[in-house]
Formats: structure tokens, sequence, C-alpha cells
């Protein structure tokens, strides 16, 4: 089973008449030579450490830095309040993205979903919608199968790293791959689920990787809540029919092509970007004097 591109999944898929995830799914099946039985079982305890990373959040712990922890307790007492200006899902969605990368600045176990950078995102959109939606659990693992090939194409055609394609690599791919999975669960076409992928990559472009005091906080956080939103806005566009004028496979490369253009200092190397205005600096000149002490 080999494919190179969204389009070549969707293709195959189209020819054997299966799921898109299927695809993936078999593909897996191939490369590592296990049974349909034991990767779906892989996949689903990818899916149940990224549940349990949710529900050990602690609002009370801080970062060794100080600038990351108890943001996804203020979202959480925030949406209990009734004046979310969001539903609920999306409302969920923002907190569950922020706790889950407050989780990662304070040591905790995470999902690297693609990476740890943008570890909230995907599954900010998962657990949220199983909350939210009743949905089953196999369903949930298969939209993470559709996901995790997305990531993969991505990341073969143009980079899931932040240190070589800025921030849109990381917040960017993972936002991708979520809209997708969302427009599965809630049964949409391949072709909208194409979309969504294209729709939400689009909006991340040209995203800087600029981490203050090089660490994956500060604005990485917040944008995993962005990335998440984000991906959500882009599947409902997809599900009403909105489609992107420019293929998803062609997005991939667009961005490939920006991160290659991207200065090195807008490439986590926390030299540019937010990391270098007054207040970023002066909180690097406190956090390494801190650790000299």
């Amino acid at each position: 089973m080999i494919y190179h591109s969204i389009e070549d999944i969707k293709n195959l898929a189209e020819e054997k008449q299966v799921p898109m995830w299927r695809i993936i799914m078999e593909k897996d099946m191939e490369e590592r030579q296990v049974t349909e039985g034991e990767t779906f079982e892989a996949m689903r305890a990818m899916y149940l450490a990224m549940k349990q990373a949710d529900q050990s959040y602690n609002g009370a712990l801080s970062s060794p830095s100080g600038l990351a922890g108890g943001d996804g307790e203020r979202l959480h007492a925030y949406n209990q309040t009734g004046n979310s200006l969001m539903g609920a899902y999306p409302s969920l969605v923002m907190e569950k993205a922020v706790k889950m990368g407050e989780s990662n600045a304070c040591m905790k176990r995470i999902v690297a979903a693609p990476t740890a950078g943008s570890c909230g995102v995907i599954p900010a959109v998962l657990l949220a919608y199983e909350e939210v939606f009743g949905e089953k659990e196999e369903k949930m693992v298969e939209a993470l199968f559709l996901s995790a090939g997305i990531g993969e194409v991505i990341a073969e055609n143009a980079s899931i790293a932040g240190a070589a394609g800025g921030c849109q690599a990381e917040i960017g791919s993972a936002s991708a791959m979520a809209a997708a999975a969302i427009v599965y669960l809630q049964g949409g076409s391949h072709e909208a689920m194409i979309h969504a992928t294209a729709l939400a990559l689009k909006n991340m472009l040209g995203l800087a990787c600029d981490p203050v005091c090089g660490l994956v906080e500060v604005p990485c956080i917040k944008r995993n809540a962005a990335g998440a939103v984000n991906a959500v806005s882009a599947a409902q566009m997809a599900l009403a029919g909105v489609r992107s004028a420019i293929p998803a496979d062609e997005v991939i490369d667009t961005m490939r092509r920006i991160g290659n253009e991207m200065p090195m200092d807008l490439k986590e190397t926390g030299e540019g970007g937010l990391a270098v205005t007054e207040t970023g600096k002066r909180l690097r000149t406190h956090f390494e004097a801190e650790n000299k002490n």
C-alpha cells in the first residue's frame, strides 16, 4: 500500500471502496508486518494516552520558567459561567488544547501529535468531540488513523518540524490533520475531508516559530488553542460545501516552499519574532539568571 499524497490516499480508497482511514491502517499493517487487530489496538493505545494526559491535567502546576500553568483551568472556569462566546464544542476544544500544551510545559506525559509543540491540537479536537457528541471510541480511533495518514504525507512532502518550516509546520500541520478528522466524524465525504485539510493549513501558512526564551511555552501553548479552533472552522466550512481553490497537496507543497524561504531566526531559534521583543528579551535575561542560581 503505497501513497505519497493526499490525492493518492483518496484514489486508493475509492478504488478499493473503503474509507480513507483504512488505506492508512493497511499501510501500517504492511510496513510493520502486523495484523489489523494489532495496528488498531496500537492506535487505540495512542488515543487512550491522549485521554489520560487530558484527565491528569493539574491547573495548580507551573512550568519551571513560570511562563505556563493555570490558563487551562481559567478557561474551564470561564466555560462553566455560561458566558462563552462560542458553542460548547469549540469552547471545550480551546480549553483542552491549552491544558495539553501546559501539561507538556510542566513535563507531564503527552502524545506528540505530530510534535510536542503542537500536542494540544488533535487531542483537544478529538477528546472534546467524543465528550460533546458521545461518539464511540472505535470511531475516534478511525479518525486518528486519518489524521496520522495526512500527517505522514505532510512530513514527507513538507515538514512537521518548527526548526525546518516554522510553526506552520507544527501547529499548521496539526490543525490540518485535526480538520480532516472532524469531517470524518461528521460523516463527510472524502472530498470534504481533503478540502478541510487544505482550508486549515492555508490559514496557518507563514506562521513563525519564535519561542520566547527558546521554550515551548510562549506563544506556543496559546497557538495550540488557535490551531484547534481553526481546525473546527475549516471542518465546518468543508462540511457546508465550501471548497479550497488550491488543492491540499499544493497547499502542502506551498508550506514547504514558504518554510525554505523563512529566515532562520523564525524557525525555532528563539532569535526572532516575539522572542526578541523588549518583554521577550527581559524574560530571557531573568530566566537565564534564575538558571545560574
